[in-house]
């Protein structure tokens, strides 16, 4: 039996750190543990614990590439050429880069879920514009085991965690039908971004943002048609990860 665990730690109203995993029922103490010494600071946090009926699982996540550049207008410029290697038109890709650099939020700032961007319009076509879409339910089948592969790729112990996750996350989204992802950190001291997609993979780029910077998001481009199913992947498909 697997149970998915989803944790949300807030400071002062904002959001500090957040994770997601699938366990199986003998393993559910030890990861609770480790999620409560995950966030350096926090005086709220939120974990949810729900059994899994069916659970898919796939072979391989996106494979892995890294880029990092002098300024960060490079880096942004390098974003948007792969979002058009995946067919976002410049004007929509660019679109997004701005959303993200003002703050996603329509109030301006960070949201909790992401930006559901139509490919042809630009229109935001997330129901609720202050929550956003969020990805959850999903994790490795062997986490520890992947771990251990990316630490043998060089991978530095201080971002192991954050790029376990953000690759299962950018994997799950490409199988529910995300075109691409365009993402970075609201955590002021982490400057490295991502580009995601079917045909370019998962792409490591930085300085997305300048540190000190607490603004942050993802922007999920999508097709407007079939939305209601690619929602229902993305929050409520139960997916685990196999392999590199």
């Amino acid at each position: 039996m697997f149970y998915s665990i989803r944790m949300r730690a807030e400071l002062k109203g904002d959001h500090v750190s957040g994770a997601e995993r699938i366990v199986r029922a003998e393993e559910l103490d030890k990861v609770l543990k480790a999620l409560l010494r995950r966030p350096r600071e926090y005086d709220r946090m939120n974990i949810t614990i729900e059994k899994i009926e069916n659970l898919l699982c796939i072979p391989k996540a996106l494979p892995i590439y890294s880029h990092d550049f002098k300024r960060i207008e490079e880096a942004h410029d390098f974003a948007i050429s792969l979002l058009k290697r995946e067919g976002i038109r410049e004007d929509i890709a660019l679109r997004g880069l701005e959303l993200l650099k003002r703050g996603p939020s329509p109030k301006g700032g960070n949201m909790r879920g992401a930006v559901l961007m139509d490919i042809e319009s630009g229109e935001r076509l997330e129901p609720d514009k202050e929550r956003g879409i969020r990805t959850v339910r999903f994790d490795w089948k062997n986490r520890n085991k992947i771990k251990e592969l990316l630490k043998e790729r060089g991978i530095k112990r201080f971002y192991l965690e954050r790029l376990l996750d953000a690759l299962a996350l950018a994997t799950k989204n490409v199988y529910c039908g995300v075109i691409a992802e365009l993402c970075w950190s609201d955590d002021p001291e982490y400057t490295t971004g991502y580009v995601a997609g079917r045909n370019i993979g998962y792409v490591r780029i930085k300085p997305m943002k300048e540190e000190g910077n607490p603004i942050g998001g993802r922007i999920y481009f999508v097709k407007g048609e079939g939305l209601e199913n690619l929602i229902n992947c993305l929050e409520g498909t139960p997916l685990l990860i196999e392999d590199l």
